[in-house]
C-alpha cells in the first residue's frame, strides 16, 4: 500500500468524467484514446490523485441505475488495462456505496499498492454508509470524502438544486459538518475524513462566491471545535464561475483564469492540507508555482 505519508502530500485531485452527457469536458473521454493520452499525461504531474466518476450529477441530467454505472465502469476499466496504476492514489466519485466498493474491488485486482478515496458527494451519513465506513476502519489508505449538500437522502443527488436553504452559508456548513464528524468520530472513522464544502451543490449564486470568501472562516471554526481536517476544493468549470463572466468572454475558458486565482487566494491563507479538484490539474500546479514566486 503507499504509505499515508504520501496522502498527505496529495494537492490535486485530477478528474477524468467518462460520462456522455458531461458539461464540463465535452464527454471527450468517451473516446479511448483521448482516454488513455490524458490519464497518462495526469500520471507526469506531482502529487495528484486520480479521480474517476461515472455518472454525471449536474441538475440538468437524469440518474442512471446502479448496473449503468457500473457498464461505464467495466468499459472504461478494459481501456486502460495496459496503464500501470500500481501505487496511485485512485478517487472514485460516487453516490452509491455499493458501486465504490464494486470499484475499489475490481482496482485491487489488477493494481496493487493503491490507496483510495470514496468521494461521495451526497454528504448524506445513512445506515448504507455507515457500515461501509465501519467495515473500513482497519483499511490502511482509504479515505471517505464527507460533502456538504441539503439534500435528505443520496438518490436526491441530482435534484440537489431544489434543496437551497436560504441563511448564513458559512454557519450551515460549519453545524452541517460538526453534526457529521461527531458521528464519524463515534464510529473511529474521523481520521479517515476529507471534508468538501461542495461549491455548486444546493447553493445559491452569492452563497458559493461567500462560501469561496469566507472559506478560512469555516475551516479555522472546524478546526477550533474539532481537529484539523483535509478538504477538497473543487470549482474548476463550475457554473457560477461562468456566470460571472462578461457575455464578451468564453466561459470555460476565461473561467479558468477565476479558478487559479481563487487557489492563489485560498493557499496564499495557509489552511492546511487542501486539496484542489480540477479539469486541467496543471491549473493547480500553475497556482502554487505562482504563489511561492509572490
Amino acid at each position: 500500500m503507499p504509505k499515508l505519508e504520501k496522502f498527505l502530500e496529495l494537492n490535486k485531485l485530477g478528474v477524468i468524467n467518462i460520462t456522455p452527457n458531461s458539461f464540463s469536458d465535452g464527454n471527450i473521454f468517451l473516446n479511448s484514446e483521448t482516454l488513455k493520452s490524458t490519464l497518462n499525461n495526469f500520471l507526469t504531474i506531482p502529487n495528484l490523485a486520480l479521480d474517476f466518476g461515472f455518472e454525471s450529477t449536474a441538475p440538468m441530467n437524469s440518474a442512471i441505475s446502479l448496473d449503468e454505472e457500473r457498464s461505464r465502469f467495466d468499459s472504461f476499466f478494459d481501456i486502460i488495462k495496459e496503464i500501470d496504476l500500481n501505487g496511485r492514489w485512485i478517487s472514485f466519485d460516487t453516490y452509491r456505496p455499493q458501486n465504490y466498493l464494486y470499484f475499489e474491488e475490481k482496482f485491487k485486482s489488477r493494481y496493487h499498492e493503491c490507496g483510495f478515496i470514496f468521494n461521495d458527494v451526497s454528504g448524506v451519513l445513512d445506515s448504507e454508509l455507515l457500515m461501509l465506513l465501519k467495515n473500513k476502519q482497519n483499511q490502511e489508505n482509504f479515505f471517505y470524502v464527507y460533502g456538504c449538500t441539503h439534500i435528505p437522502l443520496r438518490d436526491n443527488i441530482l435534484d440537489h438544486m431544489k434543496y437551497i436553504h436560504e441563511g448564513d452559508i458559512v454557519q450551515m456548513c460549519f453545524e452541517h459538518f460538526s453534526k457529521g464528524l461527531e458521528k464519524l468520530k463515534e464510529i473511529g472513522m474521523i481520521d479517515k475524513i476529507i471534508c468538501d464544502p461542495c461549491f455548486g451543490f444546493s447553493k445559491t449564486y452569492e452563497q458559493n462566491w461567500d462560501l469561496i470568501h469566507r472559506f478560512d472562516e469555516l475551516v479555522f471554526k472546524l478546526n477550533n471545535s474539532l481537529i484539523n481536517i483535509p478538504w477538497i476544493i473543487g470549482v474548476s468549470k463550475k457554473s457560477f464561475l461562468r456566470k460571472s463572466l462578461p457575455d464578451s468572454l468564453d466561459p470555460f475558458q476565461d473561467s479558468e483564469i477565476l479558478h487559479l486565482k481563487i487557489i492563489q487566494d485560498l493557499v496564499s491563507k495557509h489552511l492546511g492540507h487542501l486539496i484542489f479538484r480540477a479539469h486541467d490539474p496543471k491549473i493547480v500546479q500553475k497556482s502554487f508555482n505562482l504563489t511561492r514566486e509572490k
